[in-house]
């Protein structure tokens, strides 16, 4: 009897609650079931608080790593816009230099022209004493070669040193500043190139210049850029400089009142080189200019713009 009751005693789970102050204890008894119970229910509770806290952290990283691709996407946008307006760049460029290759090209073509049949024109006579060659279609070739260069400078100067032209300019300018297309001295056309009464002998003779009436101590003028390769005092035509230029070419400048050149000198296209005068065979103040091509004259207002 006394083992059956000391087993059922065991089943029972006393719990006491003894005050500090004075005051009855007081025992509770709990079944084993619910004690079981109790503890199941403070697991859970425990199972519960640690799964709350797991999804309140899982839904916070959540939220940053949202965040996180939300700014990883404005920066992919960025850098995709960027990239974009680099392949338009890189697209430009190359648009761009098409473009001048097909102005060089264009420019080789008319360079080759000019310097080929002009000049080879020239050299066997056809725009000689005849004067076969207009003024206006040397004139016109030379217009195109400075639009040419024009349209060059235009370019480089619309984007900010993408590209350097300086070169290509440099040839372009080279060889406009050899072409004496500049006039040598402000004045009136006196005498033009070709047969003309002599002022001195009344006969029919072959003008081969052209006479500028200027004042004395006008300012003459290197109508394009070459080497002196004379400068003094020629029978019939006085003071006189004699420039040698590129492509054949040499232009007289006769009958000055001073030379400011010696023989030897580079001189640059409008540099003054003399001075107005009437010396030598002359019926006064003016400047007496030929251009000859290979040795031979040609009309200077082919060249002069």
């Amino acid at each position: 009897m006394e083992k059956a009751k000391t087993k059922k005693e065991k089943e029972y789970l006393s719990i006491l609650l003894v005050p500090h102050s004075t005051g009855n204890v007081k025992e509770y008894r709990l079944t084993a079931f619910y004690t079981k119970l109790v503890i199941t229910l403070i697991v859970m509770l425990a199972s519960l608080a640690c799964m709350a806290f797991y999804i309140v952290s899982t839904v916070k990283e959540n939220t940053r790593l949202k965040n996180s691709i939300y700014e990883l996407s404005a920066i992919n946008s960025r850098q995709l816009e960027l990239l974009n307006n680099k392949a338009s760049e890189i697209q430009n460029l190359r648009n761009k230099e098409e473009t001048i290759n097909a102005i060089i090209r264009e420019y080789a073509e008319k360079h080759r022209e000019i310097t080929e049949n002009y000049i080879s024109g020239l050299i066997s006579g056809n725009a000689s004493r005849s004067g076969n060659r207009s003024v206006s279609s040397f004139s016109a070739d030379i217009k195109e070669l400075n639009e040419i260069l024009k349209s060059l400078n235009e370019i480089n100067s619309s984007e900010d040193n993408l590209v350097d032209l300086t070169e290509a300019e440099k040839m372009l300018q080279e060889y406009l500043d050899s072409i004496p297309t500049l006039w040598p001295v402000s004045g009136r056309i006196s005498d033009k190139f070709g047969y003309r009464t002599d002022p001195f002998t009344r006969r029919k003779t072959f003008h081969e210049g052209l006479d500028i009436a200027a004042s004395t101590g006008t300012d003459i003028k290197a109508a394009a850029r070459g080497k002196v390769i004379f400068a003094g005092k020629k029978s019939g035509y006085g003071n006189v400089v004699i420039l040698e230029h590129e492509n054949q070419i040499k232009t007289v400048y006769a009958h000055a009142s001073k030379l400011l050149v010696k023989e030897g000198q580079e001189v640059k296209k409008g540099e003054i080189i003399a001075k107005v005068g009437s010396t030598g065979r002359s019926t006064g103040p003016h400047l007496h200019f030929e251009v000859l091509v290979s040795g031979t004259p040609v009309d200077p207002l082919n060249f002069l713009e």
